[in-house]
């Protein structure tokens, strides 16, 4: 019986892993594009405006290139196990949105502007590592403690526009690099049981 159970959280596990690589991915690629094109505009010049375009459109095919690349290949998992999982991971991603409007609130109310975007990027370190805490997934480990910890360090070191353009750059590179490399791993193991990363 204990094996049975197991399995089962196991291949529930795998099945959501899957799931969160695909769309977990779509959405840390719309927010690659948002924090490309926020932190290129905050330098208010026309290089700024270039960076924005090129950066964000970058970000913005590889999201559609990806999509494409993993159509079908991530179904809602079914079953008890997979609900438990499902619910966790809901409940952490409800819990980081409303981080993300609170956060920000605060550092404007106290009147530092220039934290608003690494008090949104701090929030989304702790959901990554809450989902590899739950599905056992490296990639989300990696990129949720560099946005847990990035931000802290940037707003040490920097203040106002410079801030603001490194942490919108950063954050958009680290969250490409993670929808990116989850959509390729996803389609490279499209047939391969089980996936491991």
């Amino acid at each position: 019986m204990p094996t049975d159970t197991i399995t089962a959280v196991e291949i529930a596990r795998r099945a959501w892993r899957r799931r969160v690589l695909r769309v977990g991915g779509i959405i840390q690629g719309c927010f690659a594009v948002f924090w490309f094109v926020r932190g290129g505009l905050a330098l208010g010049t026309q290089f700024g405006t270039a960076m924005a375009i090129v950066l964000g459109g970058g970000a913005l095919v590889a999201l559609v290139l990806g999509i494409r690349a993993t159509a079908g290949l991530a179904p809602r998992p079914a079953g008890a196990d997979a609900k438990r999982l499902e619910r966790s991971i809901t409940v952490a991603t409800v819990v980081e949105l409303v981080a993300a409007f609170v956060l920000p609130a605060i550092v404007i109310a106290v009147g530092r502007s220039d934290l608003t975007l690494p008090s949104i990027a701090i929030t989304i370190g702790p959901l990554l590592l809450w989902i590899d805490h739950v599905l056992h997934s490296t990639r989300y480990r990696v990129v949720g403690w560099a946005l847990t910890i990035g931000p802290v360090v940037l707003a040490i070191a920097l203040s106002g526009t410079a801030l603001v353009v490194t942490t919108g750059l950063t954050a958009g590179a680290l969250l490409l690099f993670s929808a990116t490399s989850g959509f390729g791993h996803l389609a490279r193991e499209r047939d391969v049981e089980p996936m491991v990363e």
